[in-house]
């Protein structure tokens, strides 16, 4: 339960640096539905300027540009960043692990009960890792599979 606790404090630490960060000197300019045109400073804490819609041929959103946070264009490259980001969390994860057997390997000194623990926990580390290993391969034919078929 431990190890799960920390795998899942690792991960939501790696997924909050993923949360897009908005300047403040950006603006957010957007309609109500009366027409008014509505500015908000974004970042700043400011409240809402209100202007009114001018000309007939204005459009709602005309001046606004949203920035795609992510540098994927595809579902494929997100999915292939997203798994990448997992992968470089994972390997680390492996490698405490590893380094927290080998503490009980030295710790059990002789005992069979420990040595049993500390060779099943080795076992999943191992198992752990192979899974992390094969997971970008997994990625890797899956995607190409699907680019032959013409997806």
């Amino acid at each position: 339960m431990r190890t799960f606790t920390i795998i899942a404090i690792v991960i939501a630490g790696a997924l909050s640096c993923m949360v897009p960060v908005v300047s403040a000197a950006q603006t957010v300019q957007t309609y109500d539905m009366s027409g008014n045109l509505i500015t908000v400073p974004t970042g700043t804490g400011a409240q809402a300027t209100i202007g009114t819609q001018t000309g007939a041929g204005a459009t709602i959103g005309e001046n606004v540009k949203l920035v795609n946070p992510l540098k994927a264009t595809t579902l494929e490259q997100l999915v292939s960043d997203i798994l990448d980001v997992i992968i470089r969390i994972g390997t680390i994860v492996v490698v405490l692990m590893v380094v927290f057997v080998g503490y009980k390997f030295v710790v059990a000194q002789g005992k069979e009960a420990e040595l049993t623990e500390a060779k099943r926990m080795l076992l999943w580390t191992i198992v752990g890792a192979l899974i992390l290993l094969g997971s970008k391969a997994i990625q890797i034919g899956i995607q190409s599979t699907v680019t032959a078929l013409g997806g």
